[in-house]
């Protein structure tokens, strides 16, 4: 049992911080039900109509619709239905809506919570929430569209319900986007049995919503009667505190103040309090006669009451303050620390100050959190025309709430030692209860402040100046990047308004913005590693940021930090990665939650993780191009079509489900709003619709161009046409015609928009079109050959927007808000939907775009052109999205924020190198796309000179050197192998002598090794192994009927033996004349659940004596990762029992490895999935499975094909980036310990990050074989198939 509830409470907690759960929903409930009076609220639970819409009956709407006016306790109510519920083992869920508190005001939090909440006692939908949260789907925590669509349309709403479930929605009025929430409500499917009770003051704009989306609803309204009823309660069962001891007198008091309530229990409550300070019957009279019935006029008479305390209004008004304009509830220990900061002021027993020196305004919560005792008091307090010494300056206080936030934050407390002594728990020991409030959400009163406040800029300008490292680490240690990315959009929103008024240049400003750039950078850029490590803020990301930002320069020589030499950029790079495939055209691309495909000419889907954009796997098609691609929006299907079949995927089992042929070329494919159908247009006017089961085709629907003025129609064959299946839409259009609307649903006709005249012909010619995916935004995008691109109403085919656009190919974000444009010069334009706004540009003058998508977070995209697709994440639209939301009402004109524009880096891809392997004395060789082979240093990555050249334009697939002989083998792509002898002089440049070999082989070289003293050299291909003297011999041949994987590695220790690990099996070989030892049998050193799993890397450990073999069943399978290190190497003397042993396993560790880098000392080196440098220690036998993470390598970086690495002698690792190298120093220093454990995924137990000293562990001065730096094979990420 013990394991079950620990098990179920890490998940909880997993999803709780995937889902960005960060207060816990039972805490609201809680202190409602701790002030609900005994007998209360009975008239609600025992109404008949309440019964009815608890039990479900037929005809009885499935909305309950509570209305009353302010302060009749609604919120009590909703609390007690909870309770209700609960009592009669009903599943509930529940929030309650809090204008003013972020965290609670939102539709998104509301979902968020929903999903925990049914996650909790639902194992079938906590099993898919966490089964996205595993395989990388990314969410974005603020958008309520995507939880919707994601969590609960995909996977909530389809899970089995063996009873009805209920949703309690408390203060609806007071959710800031009810205008998306209540259409949500009525596309819920009318099976399912949800049962949904709102409560909300009287509102016409929910009544018309309602009424718009024609949802039916049981309105019940707290009457003045109803509220008399349990106000009545409330009195009686305090009658004791009342100041009298008769019982007529008291039951008289209690009806005078029922009488004068009006039915409102705040008013009531109020007074109540302070007639239990009065102790005579005149003083009740008078506090009876004095208080007045209306709510504005009790709350001025108990401010003019407070106002008598003089030597109080200082701390009242600083409570008032933060109470009222705090971001979230504060608690008692924070307020008490954020007072003293304020006010210099330290308050003992701050608890029982507030209610005293706030007249009942404030209470604290059971949870100790300070609150206001109703909503309406914070809108009283911030009336403009409110005469009082505490009425409350919104912009004024959020000034003042800033100055306090960014002083803590700037503080010595904050501050972190440069060189590491202390752990991050001693820190976090020493700092205030405050910091964490003042690290999340200083930024949201920065935005909410006076632009004409100097003091801001300057605070910024120092907080950025000189803590602002640690304020991302601590905001990273939150678990999500929501609270930097915030940051980075209220800091921007505020930078912008501020230069309409004030000069935007200056040191302190352009220093801010500078930035507020590298933040939004920073987050796209290296937010995955941050989460993993935030520590790595301080020594590994700084690095590897351009020269030219300004983290980069301002802590460049941080002490100790890693080193990044070579190939450097200068600006941030928008292009996040290129995936290029070679003699092949890329013509589809589609992209959903955590995957996305692109479909080849050569008829091959290849599907990727969006994520990391690893390749997850590939798909058949058939021998046609693949030309269109379409994800299910809720399943794991992926259809994809060519000019012949259309095949149905389903993409979790890599299986067909079936495949149909088709007759016409298809103009667009698309899935239907719950994926049962697959529908699709063809050139023959006609739309097909399959039933996503069997494949069996359904009645078609028929298209045409019509008239609408002569009431005809032509059958002309249309040119495009787009179907958009949240609207259950068709658009066609013909050559020089209007664009032709259709509904799907009752395949009827809706009409047709035209760019110019309705009587104009020919009109313009329709280049692309689009939908808007929000259905809340009804919107159609379409560019003509005349540059415009027009934005239009499919209802009502008004146009909205129009701009000069030379638009060839147009793609929607899913939330609907932005519209991607792409030209034949290669250039992306991203616009606002609705308004067309620019918003972001990039240039690449390469390809013509094929097409566009975008990821699920509706910043990343991709685009296909030629042979190859680019990734992107602009910061210009991160800081586009909700610019607006919390923000917006502070500033007091529009704001257009400037273009971001963005151009791909250029480089010469002829210099492109393709091999590399190293000297061990400080050169690297490398091997070019050109044919040419040139020296590299391995301490600055700057090329030296060129050696020599292969035939021209016929790239290098391998090299390998070998130090005793100094001896360069060389191999390009047509199979020419040479061999050089590699001189020095004393300047230290290299010579290149004459080929000592140089040869043709007739198939493709997959391996070449060199024996250990240099004088034989091992050329493998599919079918045949060769041995040559580097005198220019052939010493022996091996031949082979047919092999699927395979490696040769050295294996004795006097280096007469070879191993070749072929199609699962080990046999040992001699190196003179490939005769093979005779051995009994077989070593059998392969998976016992693998037939011929293929070797990913196999290489060689000096130290050890040992090798270590990596096997991978395909690209991104994980389950099927093995890593195996086998010793002892095999000895000289023959013996027949040798056998290869295994030493010790790592399959665990496996699954996360993407690349085998090459050993180092002890240390096997390997780039995990995530882009980490990690290590392995083979000198281990502790039997703890983990590893030691390092460092990370940016994305952009590793994820292009294969991967070309090499380790130097004093441990610094090199990476080939396109046409230069790029050498980390010191990265090896840098240790996290992570080990593997059982859990949600794959858990991992971090220790403190600690920096190891470089001269105790390199081990540089440590003897090692001569041999040693020719074991590590790095080969051609073109010329190689392995």
């Amino acid at each position: 049992m013990t394991s079950t509830r620990d098990e179920y409470q890490q998940s909880m907690k997993a999803l709780a911080k995937y889902l960005g759960q960060r207060d816990m929903p039972d805490r609201d409930l809680s202190n409602l039900l701790d002030r609900q009076t005994e007998g209360t609220c009975q008239w609600l639970t025992n109404d008949s109509e309440y019964k009815a819409w608890r039990a479900g009956l037929p005809d009885v709407p499935k909305l309950l619709w509570l209305s009353g006016r302010p302060a009749t306790g609604k919120s009590t109510l909703a609390a007690h239905v909870v309770k209700h519920l609960d009592v009669c083992n009903l599943d509930c869920s529940y929030f309650f809506f809090k204008h003013g508190d972020k965290l609670k005001s939102s539709v998104a939090a509301l979902l968020r919570s929903f999903a925990y909440q049914m996650a909790s006692t639902n194992p079938q939908i906590r099993q898919e929430i966490l089964s996205m949260h595993n395989n990388g789907v990314v969410i974005d925590a603020d958008d309520d569209k995507t939880l919707w669509r994601l969590i609960f349309v995909s996977r909530i709403f389809r899970t089995d319900y063996h009873q009805p479930y209920f949703w309690i929605i408390d203060a609806l009025d007071e959710c800031t986007e009810v205008n998306s929430f209540i259409p949500m409500m009525a596309k819920i499917d009318k099976q399912i049995p949800l049962r949904v009770l709102v409560t909300s003051r009287p509102s016409s704009a929910i009544q018309s919503l309602l009424d718009h989306e024609k949802l039916s609803v049981v309105i019940k309204e707290i009457t003045v009667e109803r509220s008399y009823q349990d106000i009545r309660c409330v009195l009686e069962a305090n009658s004791r505190f009342l100041p009298t001891d008769d019982p007529m007198a008291s039951e008289e008091l209690i009806i005078k103040i029922l009488d004068k309530s009006n039915g409102c229990f705040l008013w009531a409550t109020l007074v109540l309090k302070e007639l239990e300070t009065t102790h005579s019957e005149q003083q009740i009279l008078e506090v009876l006669e004095s208080v007045p019935s209306e709510m504005d006029s009790l709350y001025k008479r108990i401010l003019d009451g407070m106002a008598v305390l003089s030597r109080n209004q200082k701390l009242a008004q600083a409570i008032l303050r933060w109470t009222v304009c705090a971001v979230r509830p504060l608690t008692v220990v924070e307020l008490k620390e954020a007072i003293r900061l304020d006010l210099g002021e330290i308050i003992p027993r701050l608890g029982r100050t507030i209610e005293a020196v706030c007249g009942h305004l404030i209470h604290v919560d059971r949870h100790s959190r300070v609150q206001l005792v109703h909503q309406t008091v914070r809108v009283f307090l911030i009336q403009e025309d409110l005469a009082s010494e505490f009425a409350i300056d919104k912009i004024k206080a959020h000034s003042r709430l800033a100055t306090v936030c960014l002083g803590y934050l700037c503080s010595d407390e904050m501050k972190t030692s440069r060189y590491r002594r202390r752990g991050s728990a001693t820190r976090s020991a020493n700092r205030s209860i405050f910091a964490e409030y003042a690290a999340l959400y200083y930024s949201e009163h920065v935005v909410r402040s006076s632009s004409a406040d100097d003091n801001q800029i300057l605070q910024l300008n120092s907080f950025f100046g000189s803590n602002v490292l640690t304020w991302v680490e601590l905001v990273v240690q939150a678990g999500n990047l929501y609270f930097l990315t915030q940051t980075a959009k209220n800091l921007k929103a505020y930078m912008e308004r501020r230069a309409k008024y004030r000069s935007p240049l200056g040191t302190e400003v352009q220093a801010v913005n500078a930035w507020i750039n590298d933040l939004i950078h920073i987050v796209t850029r290296f937010g995955r590693s941050l989460l993993q490590s935030p520590s790595s803020i301080h020594f590994l990301i700084p690095p590897v940021c351009p020269h030219s930002s300004v983290i980069y320069q301002q802590y460049r020589e941080y002490p100790r930090c890693l080193e990044v030499a070579g190939q450097a950029e200068r600006e941030w790079d928008d292009r996040l990665s290129c995936i290029t495939h070679n003699d092949c055209r890329v013509f589809a691309i589609a992209c959903r939650e955590s995957r996305f495909a692109i479909g080849l000419s050569n008829g091959r889907v290849v599907l990727y993780h969006t994520s990391t954009c690893q390749e997850a796997g590939q798909l058949v098609h058939g021998e046609e191009a693949v030309r269109f691609l379409e994800f299910g929006s809720s399943t794991s299907l992926l259809a994809s079509g060519g000019r012949r079949n259309i095949v149905l995927w389903d993409t979790v089992a890599r299986t067909q489900v079936w495949t149909v042929a088709i007759q016409q070329r298809l103009l667009t494919l698309s899935f239907n709003q719950d994926d049962t159908s697959l529908v699709a247009t063809t050139v023959a006017n006609c739309t097909l619709f399959w039933n996503v089961e069997d494949g069996q085709e359904l009645e078609a629907m028929h298209v045409s161009d019509k008239d609408e003025n002569a009431s005809s129609e032509y059958q002309r064959p249309p040119t495009h046409a787009k179907i958009c299946a949240e609207l259950d839409l068709l658009a066609v259009g013909y050559r020089q015609r209007p664009i032709n609307i259709w509904d799907l649903e009752d395949r009827s006709f809706v009409g047709q928009f035209h760019k110019s005249a309705p009587d104009v012909y020919p009109g313009p010619l329709l280049i692309a079109m689009t939908f808007n995916p929000n259905p809340d935004i009804n919107l159609v995008a379409a560019c003509y050959g005349d540059g415009e691109l027009v934005i239009f109403n499919p209802w009502n085919q008004k146009q909205q927007a129009i701009t000069e656009a030379n638009a060839q190919i147009l793609a929607a974000s899913p939330d609907g808000a932005t519209l991607a444009t792409g030209d034949g010069s290669g250039t992306i334009q991203i616009y606002d939907f609705e308004t067309l706004r620019l918003l972001y540009r990039s240039t690449a003058y390469d390809f013509d775009i094929r097409a566009i998508a975008f990821a699920s977070n509706n910043v990343r995209f991709f685009d296909i052109r030629g042979d190859h697709c680019n990734v992107w994440e602009p910061s210009a639209l991160v800081r586009q999205l909700d610019l607006g939301d919390g923000s917006s009402e502070y500033c007091s004109e529009g704001i257009i924020p400037e273009v971001g524009t963005a151009g791909i880096r250029q480089w010469d891809e002829s210099q492109a190198i393709t091999a590399m392997t190293t000297t061990g004395d400080g050169t690297l060789f490398c091997g070019k796309e050109n044919g040419s082979i040139s020296t590299y240093n391995d301490k600055t990555g700057q090329q030296e000179q060129e050696l020599y050249n292969h035939a021209a334009n016929t790239a290098i697939s391998f090299l390998v050197w070998n130090s005793r002989d100094n001896v360069l083998a060389s191999v390009d792509r047509s199979s020419r192998y040479q061999i050089r002898r590699i001189t020095r002089k004393l300047s230290g440049q290299c010579v290149a002598e004459e080929p000592l070999v140089d040869q043709i082989v007739g198939e493709a070289i997959r391996q070449v090794l060199f024996s250990p003293d240099g004088k034989l050299l091992l050329i493998s291909t599919l079918t045949t192994d060769l041995v040559w003297s580097i005198e220019g011999h052939q010493n022996a041949s091996l031949n082979h009927e047919s092999r699927k994987c395979w490696r040769w590695v050295d294996c004795s220790s006097n280096g007469q033996k070879l191993l070749l690990v072929v199609d699962g099996k080990a046999r040992c070989f001699n190196w003179q004349d490939l005769d093979e030892c005779a051995l009994p049998t077989s070593i059998q050193i392969t998976l016992e659940d693998c037939d011929y799993p293929p070797i990913a890397g196999l290489v060689r450990a000096p130290y050890l004596l040992a090798f270590c073999a990596f096997f991978r069943e395909a690209p991104g399978d994980k389950g099927q990762a093995r890593l195996r290190l086998w010793s002892p190497i095999l000895p000289a003397a023959r013996n027949p029992e040798s056998r290869v042993k295994i030493s010790a396993d790592f399959d665990e560790i496996a699954k996360d490895v993407k690349v085998i880098i090459g050993f180092h000392n002890t240390l096997l080196l390997f780039l995990d999935c995530n882009g980490w440098i990690c290590s392995i220690n083979g000198e281990d036998r502790s039997g703890e499975k983990g590893y030691t993470r390092h460092f990370f390598i940016p994305y952009g970086w590793h994820c292009n094909g294969d991967l070309l690495f090499a380790v130097t002698a004093n441990g610094s690792v090199a990476l080939v980036r396109e046409a230069g190298i790029v050498i980390f120093h010191r990265g090896l220093d840098f240790e996290e310990r992570v080990v593997m454990g059982d859990g949600i995924g794959i858990q991992a137990a971090r220790t403190e990050p600690q920096w190891r000293s470089p001269v105790l562990e390199n081990h540089v001065d440590s003897p090692r074989p001569a041999d040693r730096w020719d074991r590590v094979e790095i080969h051609g990420r073109r010329g190689s198939s392995q």
